[in-house]
């Protein structure tokens, strides 16, 4: 085991306890494991992922529905954010993940080295998804 840390609390003000927090509670979610989990456990620990998430200001309008999916129980995810987190069913693991910036949740950049025809598809669940810019505007007539 480590040395231990002596932190005068009293002396740290509100932001410096919420940058203590936050570090700890994703240091926390790092070091468990995810892999073997009973079903409480596994429901447990989600629910633990849900504080640090809303902690770090990741907003989602859902986040309750989960089922066994691709050998494991997956989390719908609808992020607030839609420009910078992709919807869709993750793992716990991914949901961890998000709480660092990192992962699949996340919608990255596109550089100049990417495929031109990653800029106008996107794949999800097998459906070939093209993203229209925000200017265009489309209407369906009877």
């Amino acid at each position: 085991m480590g040395t231990p840390l002596d932190i005068d609390l009293d002396a740290l003000d509100v932001p410096e306890l919420e940058r203590l927090r936050d570090a700890i509670n994703r240091r926390i979610l790092q070091k468990r494991r995810t892999k073997g989990l009973t079903l409480p456990e596994l429901l447990r620990l989600f629910e633990e992922t849900k504080a640090v998430l809303a902690e770090h200001h990741l907003e989602w309008r859902s986040l309750e529905r989960w089922q066994w999916m691709d050998g494991e129980i997956k989390f719908w995810l609808n992020p607030v954010d839609q420009e910078s987190y992709r919807a869709g069913w993750y793992s716990i693991d991914d949901l961890i993940a998000w709480v660092y910036n990192e992962g699949p949740i996340v919608i990255h950049p596109k550089t100049e080295d990417d495929d031109d025809l990653d800029d106008e598809w996107d794949t999800r669940n097998n459906v070939a998804i093209r993203w229209l810019p925000d200017s265009e505007t489309h209407t369906v007539s009877n």
